[in-house]
């Protein structure tokens, strides 16, 4: 029997790339799309924010039916299938979003590896996780399998948003570190890969020569649509006192033609009006002393964009925040652990810019081995004219940590005043771990995954990320810096003494004993 060359390609997962439109769908089905944009920041201290945006639509697949995948990645697909998954978040962050400069992140992210998911079977859901984290790990190339019972929690208050049925499972490994091994497989689920589009500036090589890189994929599916979006930020250095210079210098390549199966391909630029960007833009859009460039790389061919500071503007990195509107999140917060010796404390600052009240959920995960103290939680307040009082929230949900088992989680929901400080400290103690349990570097201390605080932004709120639709109600999370917490650490030097020692004294005693056993003694006459 002869089989399509199109089914054989479909049934090994490849992509196939027509030079026209994708085919249409069979009727009562979703027909696929996919869109590709590229968002270019002019940062307040001269720095270049880069942010890839890839997102797909495509009909969901069914237990009953065979699905052939098109656009869509097969191998996600078939995990979201097999796992039950209808909800799935992953994200690779390297290094800190500087807020109090380059002002609202594009995407909250936590310094790490992070897989937050939706599974549909509550009664299965730890075997479903497990697996969801094993597979995960072997696609993106990534140490997930190591999310075990003492790093997985169950939210109920910061993630209420995602959650719609099921269980809701969440894993954080904060010393895991982005590489090219996890970057070659997010490129290799585009359609296009790296080959055309804004993709083609993809360069490793510049890509992590940088101070911020986020690499993140997003999973939603109903009775109809499976949706999957890739997002890439990146900040990078851009040429120092340079008046002039184009997007092929920055990222060491140049634009290509839009992705063939693309509905839309376009480049958006947010720069000082001082800033001169050419070619010509197809829409620009004027905001404060910003101007926002629209290109569509449909309508014409952009190569490259180049631009220019004009005489009177100084390019030094100090006089970028007089020249250009830095958006300040709603909330800041930032958390690190105090105390000495065997016991400590984890304090957390939540900083409200807003003036109006502003209801927050805030979420900790607390290793087993920081034997927390619930009773010792304190939340206080200051507001703008330097009172400080006491914060009762209004919820509390605290979840004691199993030895080797699940970490304690401490979830509360606040509001904060407007203008506000806001304080959260609560006490531990240091547990022992067996000697197996230590890391090689175990001098360095042990890394505590950050803090999450989720609040709501109104559709009226302008400064909201880029990932969030302008004019809806959105959904945003923001993460403390990780902490790095020092446990009693045995003398790992001790066993290399003993084994020194123990040899030292074998050797004499065998020498001793082999001489005696060996050699002959005689009783020598004495000369004449």
């Amino acid at each position: 029997m002869h089989i399509p060359r199109l089914a054989v390609l479909a049934a090994c997962g490849s992509f196939v790339v027509a030079a026209g439109t994708p085919s249409k769908a069979p009727a009562g089905t979703t027909a696929e799309m996919f869109s590709e944009d590229l968002t270019i920041a002019m940062l307040a201290d001269g720095r270049v924010l880069l942010h890839f945006d890839f997102e797909m639509h495509g009909p969901q697949a069914t237990n009953s039916s065979l699905h052939s995948y098109g656009l869509l990645p097969r191998q996600i697909g078939e995990i979201a299938q097999r796992y039950g998954v209808s909800e799935l978040q992953l994200a690779f962050t390297q290094g800190t979003w500087r807020e109090a400069r380059w002002g609202v992140p594009p995407a909250a992210q936590g310094i790490g590896a992070e897989v937050i998911a939706q599974l549909a079977d509550d009664a299965d859901a730890d075997a479903q996780w497990s697996g969801l984290t094993n597979a995960l790990s072997g696609v993106f190339c990534a140490s997930l399998n190591f999310v075990g019972t003492e790093s997985t929690t169950s939210p109920r208050l910061a993630f209420a948003h995602t959650q719609r049925g099921g269980a809701l499972r969440h894993g954080f490994l904060p010393r895991e570190n982005v590489c090219t091994e996890n970057l070659t497989p997010w490129i290799k689920q585009l359609p296009c890969q790296a080959q055309s589009g804004v993709a083609a500036l993809l360069n490793p090589h510049r890509l992590f020569n940088m101070h911020f890189l986020s690499v993140a994929m997003a999973l939603n599916s109903d009775a109809d649509t499976l949706r999957y979006r890739q997002t890439l930020s990146v900040v990078v250095d851009a040429p120092a006192n340079d008046r002039s210079w184009a997007l092929s210098a920055l990222v060491g390549r140049a634009l290509a033609a839009p992705c063939p199966v693309a509905t839309r391909s376009s480049v958006r630029v947010v720069a000082p009006a001082a800033v001169q960007v050419a070619p010509p833009a197809d829409s620009t859009h004027s905001a404060g002393t910003s101007v926002t460039h629209l290109f569509d790389l449909q309508r014409r061919r952009v190569d490259d964009i180049e631009f220019t500071f004009s005489a009177e503007f100084d390019v030094e990195p100090k006089d970028w925040a007089t020249t250009n509107d830095t958006p300040v999140p709603a909330i800041a917060a930032h958390r690190h652990i105090t105390g000495h010796g065997s016991s400590g404390g984890i304090e957390t600052v939540i900083v409200n810019h807003r003036d109006a009240l502003v209801t927050v959920a805030y979420f900790d995960a607390v290793p087993w081995y920081l034997r927390m103290y619930a009773h010792t939680l304190s939340v206080r307040a200051t507001d703008a004219n330097g009172h400080t009082a006491q914060l009762a929230p209004n919820q509390i949900m605290f979840t004691p940590a199993v030895d080797r088992g699940r970490p304690a989680v401490l979830e509360l929901e606040l509001e904060l005043p407007p203008q506000s400080r806001t304080v959260l400290r609560y006490d531990f103690d240091k547990g022992f771990l067996k000697y197996s349990e230590h890391p090689p570097d175990a001098n360095r201390g042990f890394t505590i995954a950050p803090a999450i605080v989720s609040y709501s932004l109104a559709p009226s709120d302008t400064a909201r990320p880029l990932a969030c639709t302008p004019g809806t109600v959105c959904a945003v999370r923001v993460y403390t810096e990780p902490a790095l917490a020092s446990l009693p650490t045995p003398d790992f030097s001790m066993p290399y003494n003993v084994i020194t020692f123990t040899c030292t004294i074998l050797a004499l005693f065998f020498g001793r004993i082999f001489n005696l056993l060996t050699r002959d003694f005689a009783v020598l006459a004495p000369a004449k």
